[in-house]
């Protein structure tokens, strides 16, 4: 998250005005103190405006990677020591060579055992049925191919007939089965149905306005307002749990939060539209919740973290600091390396050699995260490495920025950097303290990317209420996402149970953990057969 800074305008007729008065007053130096002051604030602003430019120019073209060639990062690092008159490191190490992992199988992947197969016997010609010694042949085995089909999705119509019974003799009146459970009263769609909806809007991105095409080419009319009310409805339905799996990331050691601008229709603002923002809280890399907010003001945001205890992990976000800065705070603040090192390069991106050579000292950072995952280290043991070789290359960041500070102007790209780093430094030490932090706040990010990927496709959400119901979806499809599972599958059979009477007490039974740990069986048996 950030701002974008704005250029100071200029009134060219104050600018005027002064000039004709430091001449007639014969104050040359003062005039021309007052001209050097003023170009070199239009030279910022124009320095400014072309990185925002170019920053824009590459979003554009979908290029984000922040990527760089280490032999190149090398000849940055030994132009900046040649600028600071200080000795060039010497070249990069080169990586070791890891063993060799075993090639997988260029071959085709055997399809997955659960589809359904259709059998195709294929028998040899009657030309082909007796020998050369003109004996019939028999049949000693077969040779199997497989192709895999599509079939367009298919409606079924499910009809309920309710058998009703009367007295043989017509004196008691009859009596009817009772309705079968539907997941909306009175409404059309089975669990399949609603679920296959919401899937395909929250999780393939497939606005309203396109399923309507697809259930077209079926015959079945329908509209937009009748599949928003099937979001709504399925969005209640799906609410508790959704807020059960947000009490899991309350209660997880680690907890990660980052937000995204989503643009609300609101009839009441005259351009008719406003931006709200949806946020994405992690906890311990297996559950995700998502939260709307109307405004970006700290006090929404901490509506959602005001009952959590213990580490989250933020880039900054300055809303936040009330929890953070309590007298007897109960949650403490981790910073993210990864925003951190976004902001030294783009200082390099923008021609500072200089950033450089912090970008490739935090490399070594992540070098030692990388090193604890080959090898599979639990936190403690991961906390141990983190202080024998993560400590000292902190400490020499922590010489650099001091070192350069006074040599980068705080406008500068290098400047704000250096800010970020020294107002994140405790924050971002934190790391050290505990193996179970993450190195960044990277896994909320991740979370966040369906919403930007399906903002680009159905634009907007039609009101507060409607970017309340998304969070509610996305919560459900994130977790089933950081479960492995299937979330079709998954709503499809959450629907089914509570269209019933399922009691609010067991919901818990109905989280993604519980419900995978339930269909490993059948998946167990489906593999065996």
């Amino acid at each position: 998250m950030g701002t974008t800074q704005k250029a100071t305008p200029v009134d060219l007729a104050e600018v005027r005005a002064l000039f004709e008065r430091l001449a007639a007053q014969g104050d040359t130096q003062r005039a021309c103190d007052v001209a050097l002051q003023l170009i070199s604030q239009l030279a910022g602003d124009v320095d400014q405006m072309a990185r925002q430019l170019a920053k824009a120019m590459q979003r554009a073209a979908g290029n984000r990677s922040e990527k760089i060639d280490p032999n190149q990062l090398w000849l940055d690092v030994v132009k900046a020591c040649a600028m600071a008159a200080q000795p060039a490191p010497p070249p990069p190490p080169e990586r070791p060579e890891t063993p060799r992992k075993p090639r997988r199988s260029t071959g085709r992947k055997p399809l997955p055992a659960h589809l359904p197969r259709k059998v195709v016997p294929i028998a040899v010609g009657p030309e082909d049925r007796s020998c050369d010694c003109d004996k019939p042949t028999v049949k000693i085995g077969v040779e199997r191919s497989e192709i895999l089909e599509y079939a367009p999705p298919q409606f079924t119509v499910i009809v309920y007939e309710r058998e009703v019974r009367g007295c043989a003799d017509g004196v008691c009146p009859p009596v009817t089965a009772p309705v079968a459970d539907k997941v909306i009263d009175k409404g059309l769609p089975g669990p399949g149905l609603l679920a296959n909806v919401l899937v395909q809007k929250y999780a393939d991105h497939l606005p309203l306005n396109r399923q309507i095409g697809i259930f077209a080419r079926s015959g079945i009319e329908m509209s937009v307002s009748t599949l928003c009310d099937w979001v709504r409805e399925g969005a209640g339905l799906l609410a508790p749990v959704a807020d059960a799996i947000f009490e899991r990331v309350l209660a997880a050691h680690v907890m990660q939060g980052d937000d995204t601008g989503l643009r609300v229709l609101d009839s009441s603002i005259k351009r008719g539209s406003k931006k709200g923002h949806l946020w994405a809280f992690v906890g311990d890399r297996r559950w995700v919740a998502f939260k709307y907010t109307e405004t970006w003001k700290g006090e929404e945001a901490r509506k959602h973290t005001e009952r959590r205890k213990g580490w989250l992990q933020v880039d900054g976000y300055a809303g936040f600091d009330r929890q953070f800065n309590a007298p007897v705070p109960v949650v403490f603040e981790v910073g993210c390396w990864s925003h951190d090192r976004r902001k030294y390069v783009e200082a390099r991106d923008g021609g500072d050699v200089r950033a450089a050579v912090p970008i490739t000292i935090i490399a070594g950072l992540f070098a030692v995260e990388r090193e604890a995952d080959e090898v599979k280290l639990d936190h403690d043991q991961r906390k141990a490495l983190r202080l024998a070789k993560s400590a000292p290359i902190l400490d020499e960041l922590g010489k650099w920025v001091a070192d350069m500070s006074p040599h980068a102007p705080p406008k500068t790209p290098l400047g704000q950097a250096i800010t970020y780093t020294v107002n994140q430094w405790k924050q971002l030490r934190r790391f050290l303290e505990d193996g179970a932090i993450e190195l960044t706040n990277n896994g909320a990010e991740r979370a966040l990317r369906a919403v930007a990927v399906g903002r680009a496709n159905w634009q907007f959400a039609g009101s507060d209420e409607g970017a309340r119901r998304a969070a509610v979806i996305y919560t459900i499809i994130g977790t089933c996402k950081l479960h492995g599972i299937d979330p079709w599958a998954y709503m499809r059979d959450v629907f089914d149970k509570l269209s019933g009477d399922f009691p609010a007490s067991r919901i818990a039974e109905l989280l993604p953990d519980a419900w995978a740990q339930r269909q490993a069986p059948a998946h167990a048996q489906d593999r065996a057969a």
